[in-house]
C-alpha cells in the first residue's frame, strides 16, 4: 500500500513537472517573439511601456542617481515600489537590454509560484483527492493570458498575484492550525503586496477581517492578531514615511494624475464602461463560481470570491484603466479559478468518474476559452504582444537619438517607457506621470482621448503641450497633437522633420545638441 502511494505521488509530481516544462517552453517562445533584432545588429528585449518607466527609475537608482526618472528631479511616477527595487537589482548587474530579459524571466517564476500556491489553496478547500481538478486548475492559471501577458511583460501584476495568493494561503492555514508562523507570514506577504501596489491594502483588510473569529478562542490569539496588524502597518507607515521624506508628498504623483480633479460620478461612469467587457468575457466563470457559492455555501469560498470582488469594485472606482487587458483584476483571477474548478467538481460529485471528468474538462475549457478568446492570436504567437510593435519602433528611435544628439539634448514623449529607458537624456513627460505640474491639471473629459468604453482614460487625460513643447522646447518631440491640443502648425516654424536610418524624427531647428552633419534627409510635414 505504501509503495503504491509513493508511485502515485511520484506520478503526480511528474505530471506537474511536465506541465511546468510546457509552460516554460511557451513563455520562452513568447519572450523571444517579443524581442527585436534592431538596426544596430543587437537584440533588444522589451517590457510593456509602463514597466519600462519603472526600469528607468531602477536604472537611475542602481547607478547612484536616486529613485528618479530624471536625475535631479524627485517625482514618484511609479506605483510599484517593490517591483522597481527588484528591477534595480537587475539593472545593477546587467546592461540595459539583458536587465529587461531577466525581468521577463522573473515573470515565469511569478506565474509558476502563483499556480503552485493557488493549487495548495484548492487542496485545502477541496479536502479530498481530485487529481484531474488539480491539473486543470494548474493549467487554467498558467494559460490565463492577461496574467501571463502582464507578468512576462514586466509589470508588477505577476509579483502581486504571487504575494496575494501566498497571503491568502497563510491566512487559511492560520485559521486551520492556529500556528503563529502563518500569521506572521501572512502579514509579511500582504506587507510586500502593499509595497507592490498600495491598493492591496484592501486585500489585507479582508484577510484580517477573515481572521476575526480566532480572537474569541484565547487571549494569546488576540495578542498575535495585534502583533500581526502592527507588523503589516510597518510596511504601510514605512512607505509613507519614505515617500514624504524623499518626494515631499504623501501620495504618489500617479495618484494625483489619475484621481485628483476627476469627479467621482465621471470616474464611476468610466469604470462601469471599462469593466463591462471584462464581466462578459469572464461571465461564464463568474456565474459558475457564484452558483457554486450558493449551491453549497462556505465561508472560505466567500472569502476567496471577496478578493475578486474587491478588484472589480476598485477598478470601477478608479475610473477604468488605460489598457483593456485586465491588469487590475488579473492578480485575483487565480482565486476565482479555485472557486470555478471546485464548483464544477461539487456539481458532479455524485456522477460517475467518467461523467464527472468529462464535465470538469469541458466546462473548464469553455471558461478558459471565453476568458482568453480575444487574446488567442497573441497567445499562439501569431500576432505580436499588445503594443509590442510600438516598443520596437521606440527602440529604433532610441538608437537614432543616441547617434544624432549629445547628452545635453532633451526628449519630449507621450510614451514614457521604452524610449527614455534606452536614451540617457532628460525626458519631458507630456502626460504627466513624472511631471507634477501636468499631474495637477484638470483632466480633459472631452472624449478626444477616450477608449475602451470610457469618456476619458485615467493617466492619459491631463496634458499641456503649450507648456511641455512650446515652453520647454525639447530637442526631440514625439508628436505635436493630442486630444484637443494641436500644435502641428506652430511646430513647422520651430522643428524640422528628418529621416535618419529609416527613422523619422521631429528635431528642434538649429539645436546645438544635434549633430546636423549626420542628418542627410529632410522630410516635408
Amino acid at each position: 500500500m505504501r509503495a503504491e502511494k509513493i508511485r502515485t505521488y511520484t506520478k503526480k509530481n511528474w505530471a506537474f513537472l511536465l506541465l511546468c516544462a510546457l509552460f516554460v517552453g511557451w513563455a520562452l517562445a513568447f519572450i523571444y517573439h517579443s524581442s527585436y533584432a534592431a538596426s544596430d545588429g543587437r537584440r533588444y528585449f522589451n517590457l510593456f511601456d509602463d514597466a519600462m518607466i519603472s526600469m528607468r527609475y531602477a536604472w537611475n537608482f542602481s547607478h547612484g542617481n536616486g529613485l528618479v526618472w530624471n536625475v535631479g528631479e524627485r517625482v514618484e511616477g511609479y506605483t510599484n515600489l517593490l517591483m522597481t527595487l527588484v528591477m534595480s537589482i537587475t539593472t545593477l548587474v546587467f546592461e540595459k537590454r539583458y536587465a529587461v530579459l531577466v525581468i521577463q524571466l522573473m515573470g515565469i517564476f511569478f506565474m509558476l509560484a502563483t499556480a503552485f500556491t493557488t493549487l495548495k489553496i484548492f487542496q485545502i478547500l477541496s479536502q479530498r483527492k481530485n487529481d484531474i481538478a488539480e491539473y486543470l486548475l494548474f493549467l487554467v492559471i498558467l494559460l490565463y493570458y492577461p496574467l501571463n501577458f502582464w507578468s512576462l511583460m514586466g509589470m508588477e501584476t505577476g509579483l502581486l498575484a504571487f504575494l496575494l495568493s501566498m497571503g491568502v494561503l497563510c491566512s487559511i492555514l492560520y485559521t486551520e492550525k492556529l500556528d503563529g508562523k502563518y500569521l506572521w507570514l501572512m502579514s509579511i506577504s500582504f506587507g510586500l503586496a502593499h509595497l507592490t501596489r498600495n491598493e492591496s491594502l484592501l486585500f489585507a483588510a479582508l484577510a484580517f477581517y477573515y481572521l476575526l473569529p480566532t480572537l474569541k478562542l484565547d487571549k494569546k490569539y488576540l495578542q498575535w492578531f495585534v502583533f500581526a496588524g502592527v507588523l503589516y502597518s510597518l510596511f504601510v507607515i514605512g512607505q509613507l514615511t519614505f515617500r514624504y521624506l524623499y518626494y515631499a508628498e504623501f501620495v504618489p504623483n500617479t495618484y494625483t494624475l489619475k484621481l485628483v480633479g476627476m469627479a467621482l460620478d465621471e470616474r464611476l461612469r468610466n469604470g462601469r464602461g471599462f469593466i463591462q467587457p471584462f464581466l462578459i468575457e469572464t461571465g461564464f466563470i463568474i456565474v459558475i463560481s457564484l452558483i457554486g457559492i450558493f449551491f453549497k455555501s462556505s465561508k472560505l469560498k466567500a472569502y476567496l470570491f471577496g478578493f475578486f470582488l474587491i478588484s472589480v469594485v476598485y477598478q470601477i472606482y478608479v475610473g477604468g484603466d488605460s489598457w483593456n487587458y485586465w491588469r487590475i483584476m488579473a492578480p485575483s483571477m487565480p482565486l476565482l479559478f479555485v472557486i470555478f474548478i471546485f464548483s464544477i467538481s461539487e456539481f458532479f460529485s455524485r456522477a460517475s468518474n467518467r461523467a464527472a471528468t468529462t464535465a470538469l474538462v469541458t466546462l473548464s475549457i469553455i471558461g478558459l476559452y471565453s476568458a482568453n478568446a480575444r487574446f488567442i492570436r497573441e497567445f499562439l504567437l501569431i500576432d505580436l504582444a499588445y503594443q509590442n510593435n510600438y516598443a520596437q519602433a521606440h527602440v529604433e528611435t532610441a538608437i537614432a537619438i543616441n547617434e544624432l544628439t549629445d547628452e545635453n539634448a532633451t526628449i519630449g514623449v507621450f510614451w514614457g517607457g521604452t524610449l527614455p529607458y534606452y536614451v540617457n537624456r532628460v525626458a519631458i513627460d507630456f502626460l504627466g506621470k513624472s511631471d507634477k505640474y501636468i499631474a495637477s491639471l484638470p483632466p480633459d473629459v472631452s472624449g478626444q482621448s477616450a477608449g475602451f468604453g470610457m469618456n476619458s482614460i485615467p493617466g492619459h487625460n491631463k496634458h499641456d503641450l503649450t507648456y511641455s513643447i512650446q515652453t520647454l522646447l525639447p530637442t526631440y518631440v514625439e508628436e505635436f497633437d493630442y486630444g484637443t491640443e494641436k500644435l502641428s502648425g506652430w511646430a513647422q516654424d520651430h522643428y524640422v522633420r528628418v529621416k535618419y536610418n529609416n527613422v523619422k524624427l521631429f528635431l528642434l531647428k538649429d539645436s546645438p545638441n544635434v549633430n546636423w552633419e549626420k542628418v542627410t534627409t529632410l522630410l516635408k510635414w
